[in-house]
């Protein structure tokens, strides 16, 4: 087990009108300006499927970027170029399809076309597939956020067999605590509880 420990700080903007705000509130804005997690957890044995869960605002991308390096979430989706021809080489027509499809990215001109031209929805799917075949270790942040409930199901279903049969771990933060019961992961941080809950026990 492991302390992971961060603490979110804003400045509170001096103007009329925030110190207005701030005065009709019954409570101390300082002190609400302050955020911070601690959290004991046990990522280093072997899992398929970790998730960080918690409300927007909750502190779940500055834990993993604790957890795991500022550039955890830098990728290399390139949005001039179709997403099928940004897979790794080793990838033939049908691994691509099975990935694409898989993750409810079923439109084969979404496939052909400049990752620019796709939806906010259709492109967040797009740079999943990409993240899943680039890492042995994969980190996903609201990857669930832009599509709605049916889409995001099968986007976890397809993660978590993905991760499952190509022996990947994949790290996934979201605020919707429906995903639980789709993607079946090996272990929960819940940022807003402070807890870490192990299944594999």
């Amino acid at each position: 087990m492991q302390t992971y420990h961060v603490k979110l700080e804003s400045p509170i903007h001096q103007s009329y009108k925030c110190n207005r705000a701030a005065d009709s509130l019954d409570i101390d804005v300082a002190k609400k300006s302050v955020h911070e997690i601690k959290v004991c957890a046990d990522i280093d044995s072997d899992f398929s499927i970790g998730l960080i869960l918690g409300s927007s605002g909750s502190g779940k991308t500055t834990l993993a970027k604790k957890m795991f390096g500022n550039d955890c979430f830098k990728t290399s989706l390139n949005e001039t170029l179709p997403i099928i021809d940004q897979f790794p080489n080793n990838f033939d027509y049908e691994n691509c399809a099975e990935i694409l499809s898989g993750i409810g990215l079923t439109s084969v001109p979404c496939w052909i076309r400049p990752v620019f031209t796709l939806s906010n929805g259709q492109k967040a799917r797009a740079e999943a597939a990409l993240l899943m075949t680039k890492n042995d270790l994969t980190i996903i942040d609201e990857w669930t956020s832009v599509v709605d409930r049916t889409v995001a199901k099968v986007m976890s279903h397809c993660i978590q067999k993905y991760s499952r049969k190509n022996n990947k771990k994949i790290i996934l933060l979201s605020c919707h605590y429906d995903v639980v019961e789709w993607l079946n992961p090996d272990w929960i941080i819940d940022c807003n509880t402070q807890t870490f809950l192990d299944r594999r026990l």
